[in-house]
């Protein structure tokens, strides 16, 4: 599409991908949502950018207007392809869903609450006896992918090289570089090895885990899950699981590192805790947005779409959006966050809401509580060069009674 066959839009060169993007990504969608609710970009050959609250809603509500089937990001994932269920609408998206829903439910987190705050617990203390460390690679890169693959029933020792791969990606996301792309590939080729072997195992001597029932599971029409959906129903679990939680733990702990007395009221009210977290999620998006594929010629927000065009629902505009936030780019632990678009929207809202919800609360509690003392060196955090996927931080120091 050109930018001639458009009504006026607004024309930008938005990339979320950009190192310019990471560096100035709040002022910059909330500058863009104010200037248009929905602008056209000329990065990765065009696309509709949409950022006013009200619209990225519909435009998830509105799944046959906006099609997932082209998948969630822009440019595509490097790793899978059809990214099963996130990459497939109503009913298809339906029949897959079910068989993920009951291992990532409110119930089934409530379960494994026990060996999630054992397994914290244990990360935490050591970082105590270490007397400093690194919020982002020594515990919020850890624990998310860590979850997931014990869900799906990978043994604890083979874990770390799945996160490393996963990690790697990742941070490259929409780069250009030959090299950097070639060992994309490579960790690629790897997970897709390492999961084929993993469902053969299942196949070989089923147990108690997610992978045995992707490996045997007999879908409604009578066929099995093939090897291909496999790997892209285990590359999407990975990709959502790994960057959102983790992100989303350390922009509140650097949050509330700037704002003392909340973090003081968190420390006294653990119970606020599940507030603040809701209140993160729509502050520093966990993930920026999600792509989809306009099905028909139509109006929407001020612009006439065409079919085939792409459009990217910009959660992180979105969520600061003041028609919808009263004191939007505040954190108010008395906000009513029920329409936050944080956790997606319609059919397609976060597989694994829970699972966040209640590592993100174990975690901030036992933070306050085995390291009550601890202090980030804000002089030194740093974000990511990469906001494409979400609002990340690279490094978040800290240390038992540092200066602040």
């Amino acid at each position: 599409m050109t930018v001639e066959d458009v009504q006026h839009p607004l024309v930008t060169h938005f990339d979320h991908h950009s190192v310019d993007f990471a560096h100035t990504a709040i002022d910059t969608v909330n500058t863009l949502r104010e200037q248009a609710p929905v602008a056209w970009s000329d990065a990765y050959d065009g696309f509709w950018v949409v950022t006013r609250h009200d619209l990225v809603s519909e435009g998830f509500r509105d799944f046959e207007s906006f099609s997932s089937r082209k998948g969630a990001s822009i440019p595509a994932l490097s790793f899978g392809s059809t990214h099963i269920p996130t990459s497939m609408d109503p009913p298809q998206h339906a029949v897959y869903r079910r068989i993920l829903t009951p291992w990532f439910s409110q119930t089934a987190m409530g379960k494994r609450e026990p060996w999630m705050r054992e397994r914290v617990r244990e990360l935490v203390t050591g970082l105590r006896d270490r007397g400093s460390w690194d919020f982002v690679p020594d515990l919020a890169d850890i624990m998310p992918g860590t979850v997931t693959l014990t869900i799906l029933g990978v043994d604890p020792a083979r874990q770390q090289e799945f996160l490393a791969a996963m990690a790697r990606g990742m941070a490259n996301q929409g780069t250009t570089d030959p090299d950097v792309r070639a060992e994309m590939e490579r960790d690629k080729q790897w997970l897709v090895d390492q999961i084929l072997a993993e469902a053969a195992d299942r196949r070989a001597t089923p147990r108690d885990d997610l992978m045995t029932v992707l490996a045997t599971e007999q879908l409604p029409d009578g066929s099995k899950i093939t090897d291909a959906q496999i790997i892209d129903i285990v590359m999407v679990l990975l990709l959502a699981g790994f960057h959102t939680t983790s992100g989303a733990l350390t922009a509140l702990l650097v949050h509330i590192e700037h704002r003392p007395e909340l973090r003081q009221r968190l420390m006294a009210e653990p119970d606020r805790i599940p507030a603040a977290i809701e209140e993160t999620v729509r502050l520093y998006a966990p993930a920026t947005g999600m792509a989809r594929l306009v099905t028909k010629d139509r109006e929407f927000g001020g612009v006439r779409m065409r079919e085939g065009d792409m459009a990217f629902l910009l959660i992180m505009a979105a969520s600061r959006d003041p028609r919808q936030f009263e004191d939007a780019d505040e954190m108010d632990l008395d906000r009513n966050n029920g329409k936050s678009v944080a956790f997606g929207w319609g059919v397609h809202r976060c597989l694994g809401l829970h699972l966040a919800r209640i590592l993100l609360k174990i975690q901030m509690e036992t933070i306050f509580e085995v390291v009550p003392d601890y202090r980030i060196d804000l002089e030194r955090v740093r974000l990511s060069d990469t906001m494409g996927i979400g609002y990340l931080h690279e490094s978040v120091p800290a240390s038992i009674g540092g200066a602040r």
